[in-house]
């Protein structure tokens, strides 16, 4: 299994306009969910670390990375997904989006 890893932080004043993009984007994954790759895909929202803004993150499973690479793909060529990432771009703490790909081991020792 291939783990796409991204968070990012939210200014605390634009916290529910960023929490409509994110319903509408979740929303639209759902819609189409032939075109997308994804396992499974979670949010989380770090408390908030200061009066100012709040981390989020997102757990993204695929296959492997041939399912990755096809999500992208499907993502660079979703209309709707392109125009809420704009939106959600102008939304976040400027430069605090970063993103890991990490590959599951050994889950034969999982708890």
């Amino acid at each position: 299994m291939i783990y796409d890893l991204g968070y990012w932080r939210v200014p605390l004043t634009n916290r529910d306009k960023h929490r409509e993009i994110m319903r509408a984007t979740y929303s639209n994954l759902k819609s189409k969910r032939e075109e997308y790759a994804i396992i499974s895909s979670r949010l989380f929202i770090m408390k908030a670390e200061s009066k100012a803004f709040e981390t989020w993150l997102y757990i993204n499973a695929f296959a492997d990375e041939t399912a990755h690479a096809q999500n992208v793909k499907a993502l660079d060529s979703d209309t709707t997904a392109l125009t809420l990432r704009k939106q959600w771009e102008l939304l976040i703490l400027a430069g605090s989006f970063k993103s890991e790909i990490w590959t599951e081991f050994a889950p034969d020792l999982w708890l």
